[in-house]
């Protein structure tokens, strides 16, 4: 009997994983390939997607039922369709369906239940999900959201640190920026961070989020103003729940799995307003989130 199975891919900021998984959501095989945010570069992103999708196909003796692409930036492109249509026709015209990379993780994260989930990367959004229906607050991009990611801790940070420059005040941040950006005066070093794509001003957040450890109190500031600027898209999320409203809320993501501190802001800030609300770390492969999608909307796209 044919081997029937069905593929999840989480196309992120700064790469693609794409897993198959039988009918029973057992992992058959899995491929990686480089960025695959469709709002910072289109045509590099779908060709890293339809390459690791290939891979497994290859791979994979079998009947790939349906393919399911998470992919980071599409709530800010939109047209969601024709993004499925343009990969399906470099897959074999297999059934796609495109959604958020939020989606895709919520869909894994909750497993199917009623709930919210909070992806805070190199860029950030709140999904719930109650009797079918999504709710999204964020997720507009590093120019016009983004609370609580590696990109908005990074940007506030440099703020902060440029800020103190000008008043000639201590900010250990400032060091930490004149290291990082390989220059001895803060100022020489904007240019530099101008020319820096996304994924690369994200990954400085671990930098910042060590000082905060240390007690650095600029640093402190920085990530307790993202995490409550988090904290008040979850609120403005679960406010729009109709009653009884879902209490569970999973956190993913790399700021969110590896930031203790901004956790701990976050949840006593959604605890001031939701007491009961369950917070857990999601600590899965998003792109499992296709076992648990019920949606219909898979389309035999052809040529």
């Amino acid at each position: 009997m044919t081997l029937k199975y069905q593929i999840g891919v989480d196309a992120g900021g700064t790469h693609t994983t794409a897993i198959a998984y039988d009918l029973d959501g057992q992992e058959l095989g899995r491929a990686e390939a480089g960025p695959g945010q469709v709002n910072t570069d289109y045509d590099n992103a779908i060709v890293n997607i339809s390459q690791a999708i290939n891979q497994l196909i290859n791979q994979i003796d079998g009947d790939c039922q349906r393919v399911l692409c998470g992919m980071a930036g599409l709530s800010v492109i939109g047209n969601a369709p024709q993004v499925a249509a343009t990969i399906s026709a470099k897959i074999n015209n297999l059934p796609t369906r495109a959604v958020t990379d939020s989606l895709l993780a919520l869909y894994n994260g909750l497993e199917g239940a009623d709930g919210g989930l909070v992806i805070a990367g190199t860029g950030s959004v709140f999904n719930g999900l109650q009797n079918g229906h999504i709710i999204t607050t964020g997720g507009y991009g590093a120019t016009l959201g983004d609370e609580g990611s590696g990109y908005a801790i990074t940007l506030a940070a440099i703020k902060s640190a440029l800020l103190s420059w000008d008043k000639r005040e201590e900010n250990d941040l400032i060091q930490m920026f004149n290291h990082l950006l390989g220059v001895t005066n803060i100022v020489d070093g904007t240019a530099k961070f101008y020319q820096m794509t996304n994924p690369e001003i994200a990954a400085m957040a671990v930098s910042v989020a060590k000082l905060a450890d240390e007690g650095e109190p600029n640093a402190t500031a920085v990530i307790k103003e993202q995490a409550e600027l988090l904290a008040r898209d979850i609120i403005i999320g679960m406010d729009r729940y109709d009653n009884p409203k879902p209490m569970k809320v999973a956190l993913t993501g790399s700021v969110l799995a590896n930031n203790s501190m901004l956790r701990g802001f976050l949840e006593d800030k959604v605890h001031t307003k939701y007491p009961q609300a369950e917070f857990s770390i999601s600590n899965g492969e998003n792109a499992r989130g296709v076992v648990f999608d019920r949606s219909n909307d898979y389309r035999h796209f052809t040529n």
